[in-house]
């Protein structure tokens, strides 16, 4: 997974949001579409200035909207506007008081709106020599209102960075030699000086745990209102949270947490990797909901199984991406002429956004069929939140509902599916069978964008040849590597088959669709290269 990937999956390019320090990797560049505006410590010149010596591409510094010096971010709007999403990267652990910056977020953020952390993590980086950071110090910040680093900080900063194997960031507890770069000396030097401009450090040091049990202490005091909504663990150097006001609140209990946390402080090449943190039990409560109905009672039956959050207008907390504003679906319906009033077929809704979308485009039916049961029964979810009464929802296979159903369909829908059939060309040739128009959106294997040592064809276990219409097609065994994840929205086989994509094209045009349109491409997913087409007979 990339992290950068995951947020502009997750931010919708007509949502509007802020994006803080984010100087020459804009995460969600103002040049692609987003409605963003740039927060920094300096103005745009002042910033290539900086970095120019770096050797890094200065050109992809963004104008900055607003110099942040410790103002309210709601400024930036009108009066009684908030916004969708503010993005922190890197930023959290260099605050001088993180409780200020927190409230400010909150104050500035919708009910349900985001805050989007990517926070490194002690183990892969130059703070591995130091201890985590604890609510208490943090608390003292925010007590004093502390607006610059405190000597304590900037001593530990100066005076305890480390290096392992003489490098400052690496990835893997895979041992190696740990060693201090900074020294006493340098540390004392900065705690003691008297510099009129501000000196930035790493004030607070972070395990993915001890981070979330901060934000855990610091809502049950009431100090912010935000939860967590969404977390993953460390890739690399660092690890991601997201906060909301509307979250549920359900994370791991709090000493379960604390102790993660001090087994965690111990990693990083010289220990086992703990346990994983459980989740919290059952404990044989009914069947019963207490309290008057509400929307997010809804949402948390499947509390974090959520693929995709649904527009604040619908004003609850669920997923991460913003699958209710897909660019791949608005592809599809102007690459159509639109689809107002067609009846569509859709394959593998998971949580209904892009059943959604199309009704919103003039659809006037969507049949969606969904094997996964609780995919399913998320869809119905939505179905109910978001009044898709012109959407039904069948439970079950859809290779077993093409070989029985005798209909024509004007559209197919069939999006992050086929890469998950373990027999892809007869999937294939059903869809022919019922339909003249197929938008698909798949993973496939491509050697160009898959050049000898990219880490994803050794997700690739071993290749098939099947016989097709009078032609040996390979087929790609591309197993599951995650099963278990909760999120987790595959097929019922472990062992997919993937095709290249120069003979998913070839298919396509032998089962007689003449009129291939590409749409957005991702080269460099993850998970693999994948495609966006719409297949068309058009003689």
């Amino acid at each position: 997974m990339d992290f950068r990937q995951l947020i502009r999956e997750m931010i919708g390019k007509s949502d509007r949001g802020i994006e803080l320090g984010a100087s020459y990797a804009p995460i969600l560049p103002k040049a692609q579409g987003y409605e963003v505006l740039v927060v920094d410590h300096a103005d745009q010149e002042s910033l290539r200035t900086k970095y120019r010596p770096h050797g890094v591409d200065v050109d992809r510094i963004e104008p900055v909207d607003a110099i942040d010096d410790g103002g309210e971010f709601s400024d930036l709007l009108d009066d009684g506007e908030r916004f969708d999403y503010i993005v922190a990267s890197h930023v959290f652990e260099h605050l001088p008081d993180p409780i200020h910056f927190l409230q400010r977020c909150e104050r500035a953020l919708k009910d349900t709106g985001r805050l989007i952390l990517l926070i490194p993590d002690r183990r892969f980086c130059f703070d591995y020599l130091r201890p985590v950071s604890t609510p208490g110090q943090m608390l003292r910040a925010f007590l004093a209102g502390q607006r610059r680093h405190d000597p304590g900080a900037l001593y530990d900063h100066y005076g305890m960075n480390a290096t392992r194997d003489g490098v400052q960031v690496w990835a893997g507890p895979d041992g190696g030699n740990f060693a201090f770069s900074g020294t006493p000396a340098a540390g004392y030097a900065f705690a003691v000086q008297n510099a009129a401009d501000y000196v930035d450090c790493h004030a607070w040091v972070f395990t993915p745990s001890s981070c979330r049990l901060i934000f855990s202490d610091f809502r049950a005091l009431g100090l912010i209102a935000m939860g967590e909504a969404f977390f993953h663990p460390t890739i690399g150097c660092e690890f991601m949270v997201v906060l909301q006001r509307s979250a549920s609140g359900e994370v791991p209990e709090r000493s379960e947490l604390a102790r993660c946390a001090l087994l965690e402080a111990a990693e990083g090449g010289v220990h086992l990797r703990p346990q994983p943190v459980p989740a919290p039990r059952d404990a044989g409560v009914p069947k019963y909901v207490r309290g008057a109905p509400r929307p997010q009672t809804m949402v948390d039956l499947f509390a974090g199984s959520w693929v995709g959050a649904l527009p604040s207008s619908v004003g609850v907390s669920a997923g991460a991406t913003a699958l209710y504003d897909d660019h791949r679906i608005k592809w599809l319906t102007a690459e159509m002429g639109g689809v107002e009033g067609l009846d569509i077929l859709e394959l593998g809704p998971l949580e209904a956004s892009h059943t959604a979308m199309l009704l919103e485009a003039g659809a006037n039916s969507v049949l969606a069929v969904e094997a996964n049961r609780d995919a399913f029964l998320r869809c119905l979810v939505v179905k109910e939140l978001r009044g898709l009464r012109d959407a039904s929802f069948l439970l079950g296979d859809f290779v077993g509902f093409l070989e029985e159903d005798r209909r024509h369909w004007p559209l197919i829908v069939a999006s992050g599916v086929l890469y998950h059939a373990v027999d892809p060309l007869r999937l294939l040739d059903l869809l022919a069978e019922h339909t003249d128009a197929l938008f698909l959106w798949t993973h496939v294997v491509d050697d160009a964008a898959m050049p000898a040592g990219d880490p994803r064809r050794a997700l690739i276990a071993r290749t098939e040849e099947r016989e097709w219409r009078g032609r040996r097609i390979p087929l790609h065994i591309r197993p599951y590597t995650d099963m278990a994840d909760p999120k987790f929205c595959g097929g019922p086989d472990a062992e997919p088959r993937w095709m290249a994509r120069a003979d998913l094209l070839q298919a396509l045009a032998t089962l007689g669709f003449d009129d291939l349109a590409m749409g957005p491409v991702d080269p460099d997913h993850p998970a693999g290269p994948a495609l966006t087409i719409l297949a068309r007979r058009r003689r």
